[in-house]
């Protein structure tokens, strides 16, 4: 209901990929050699996480597709509930079940939850895998660590595999998967035991991971020499990219990184939307704190603790753990929704380590709570005010319907959601991206450029008019093109709203029309 609510998804990385991929893929356009880039570098992104919403989408209303998305996002909550009913000792059945409803609400219900119900933006799909493979080894934790070993792997085995198969689908949930295992490996005091328990639920989670990537990372493999290409090009180093690991947001220096739980409320400072959230920074000064106190003064507490001992201790040093892998590679703050859901948990678990009775101990955590929940400033990444008919809706110049015409595409706005609505049969090439720019030298520029020349029939070009001056003419005249004088023509997107249309979010914009020129070659040189 609060997807039917919020409104359609009109978000960046919709319009870029997630509904163009699953397009692409199912209509074998990529095998076909027919789209090369239209959805920038994005275009590399394994498919299957797209292809359910896709093929719900297209054959049923977009109301029932996003009520249906929002339901799959929705088992988060169950699933935040039982991690906390493990965890938490509340003697008295009602209000035990009171607490764990309220502090999965509130896992669900933060500012970056909210932004991402009913949107195609996938993380709070892909944190089912990561809470249901901690779910299974909080719940049998204490058999992991006394039961006979040739009982236990298999069973770790086991549970490793829902984090695996997601890590596959997304792999920016893959420091949860060496969060767990650290976890789960000082859960058992780094023993043998505990070695044992880490390799298998590895592999369980390699075995997951193969499940849901190997085929499309033996495909990168085999075409582009990297099998996540063009991502960690500094590790395998495929000619056609530069050796650097792409991202948007990195942090660098000690002290930038001990204080960017807090720096990264500061705006755009690691997220693309305006939004605010204290959990994580309250998070990161309780498990401080309570750290200190139980170093210097005991873990020993009046009337008892408020969680069990080894689920708790699970939590508060997973939670590290994900966020020094996250921190270490790309700090982009909805990666890190597990944590971010699991926050209002270990925030009471953190409380349960702090000084005082039982009592004082318990009202901490409650109002740390309260105070993140009425200071929760949502995120919105687009949302149409209206619900539309279709994904998306084109009018105005007619679109090419010649077989063998190649419609070029330029720019660094997200428009590949549009290309179905083009004649199934015409071939799109993306010529300058946010991660590929035409006047570098690059292998994937100069296939870019093979391409080009080995194409006999007609030459378009589709970008947002209002770039087209600058972007489409330069990118056009690095690849020795040029427009034809007086040929462009005008299309509208449907969809359009103005609200919608907003640059000043790191580029996160929604152009309101589009051109169709035709494209020339330059004229050879004779001797």
């Amino acid at each position: 209901m609060i997807a039917l609510w919020l409104g359609a998804d009109a978000g960046w990385d919709l319009r870029n990929y997630h509904w163009y991929n699953a397009y692409a893929y199912l209509n074998g356009r990529v095998d076909r050699g027919l789209d090369f880039l239209p959805s920038q570098s994005q275009f590399f992104l394994n498919p299957w996480l797209d292809v359910p919403f896709y093929l719900v989408a297209t054959h049923l209303p977009l109301k029932i597709a996003y009520f249906i998305l929002a339901m799959i996002q929705g088992l988060n909550f169950p699933l935040l509930f039982m991690i906390a009913w493990a965890t938490l000792i509340i003697r008295d059945t009602r209000r035990k079940v009171a607490a764990c409803a309220a502090i999965a609400g509130l896992g669900m219900l933060s500012a970056m939850g909210i932004s991402e119900i009913g949107a195609a933006i996938y993380d709070n799909v892909t944190s089912l895998g990561v809470l249901a493979s901690a779910l299974l080894l909080i719940w049998r934790l204490d058999f992991l660590l006394q039961g006979r070993l040739k009982n236990i792997l298999p069973l770790a085995c086991l549970f490793g595999l829902p984090i695996g198969l997601c890590v596959g689908l997304k792999m920016t949930c893959a420091n949860f998967c060496v969060a767990e295992c650290f976890a789960l490996l000082v859960v058992s005091r780094v023993t043998p035991r505990g070695f044992f328990l880490c390799f298998a639920f590895g592999c369980g989670a390699l075995m997951g991971y193969a499940l849901t990537y190997a085929h499309w990372g033996w495909y990168l493999y085999t075409l582009y020499d990297n099998p996540a290409f063009p991502f960690y090009n500094n590790i395998f180093k495929s000619p056609l990219a530069p050796p650097m690991s792409y991202g948007d947001y990195f942090v660098s220096g000690g002290w930038a990184k001990l204080l960017h739980p807090f720096t990264m409320m500061l705006p755009y400072m690691s997220n693309e939307i305006l939004w605010k959230d204290w959990r994580v920074p309250v998070l990161y000064i309780m498990l401080i704190i309570a750290a200190v106190k139980s170093l210097f003064i005991g873990t020993k507490m009046m009337g008892g603790p408020l969680a069990q001992t080894k689920p708790g201790l699970f939590l508060l040093w997973m939670g590290p753990a994900a966020y020094v892998s996250w921190i270490s590679f790309e700090a982009v703050y909805r990666y890190l929704m597990p944590l971010d859901m699991l926050a209002p948990l270990m925030i009471a678990v953190c409380a349960g380590y702090m000084p005082g009775d039982l009592r004082t101990r318990w009202q901490t955590a409650a109002a740390a709570l309260i105070v993140i929940a009425v200071t929760i400033q949502p995120g919105n990444w687009g949302r149409h005010s209206a619900w539309p008919q279709r994904m998306a809706s084109l009018s105005g110049a007619k679109l090419p319907d010649k077989a063998d015409t190649l419609v070029l595409m330029a720019g660094f706005d997200a428009y590949a959601y549009l290309l179905p609505e083009f004649p199934p049969d015409t071939a799109f090439l993306r010529i300058e991206s946010r991660s590929f720019h035409p006047d570098e030298t690059l292998g994937i520029n100069d296939m870019i450029r093979r391409k080009i020349e080995a194409h006999q029939g007609p030459l378009k070009l589709f970008m947002p008019s209002r770039h087209l001056a600058d972007d489409g003419a330069a990118a056009l005249k690095a690849y020795g093109l040029s427009l034809l004088p007086k040929s462009c023509k005008n299309i509208n997107d449907d969809l359009y709203e103005p609200a919608l249309d907003r640059p000043q979010e790191l580029n996160n914009a929604y152009p309101p029309s589009y051109s169709l020129c035709d494209v020339r070659r330059a004229a050879k040189k004779t001797k």
